[in-house]
């Protein structure tokens, strides 16, 4: 499990050795209140044209998806699904 702030260019290498992970937009210090997880090829986590996407929330990212539901029930929470990729 990798937790990416203020790491845009490592966050994308990762994105793009691992097309079939799972990644957590999350607070930069996660709570139970805000973790949304989406499919590692999903286009509301890529890179934008002058947007920074480490800057403001963090990205918590993994290869399997039970890694992250058991991370998430560790600090108190659940993960939401993306509207869009639905992981």
């Amino acid at each position: 499990m990798e937790h990416f702030i203020d790491a845009d260019e490592r966050y994308f290498v990762w994105l793009a050795t691992y097309p079939e992970g799972f990644v957590v937009n999350c607070y930069r210090n996660p709570t139970a209140s805000y973790l949304i997880l989406h499919r590692a090829s999903c286009r509301h986590i890529q890179q934008r044209e002058g947007r920074r996407s480490t800057k403001d929330y963090g990205k918590v990212c993994v290869t399997q998806e039970q890694i992250l539901i058991d991370w998430a029930a560790r600090i108190g929470g659940a993960l939401t699904e993306c509207g869009f990729c639905k992981p």
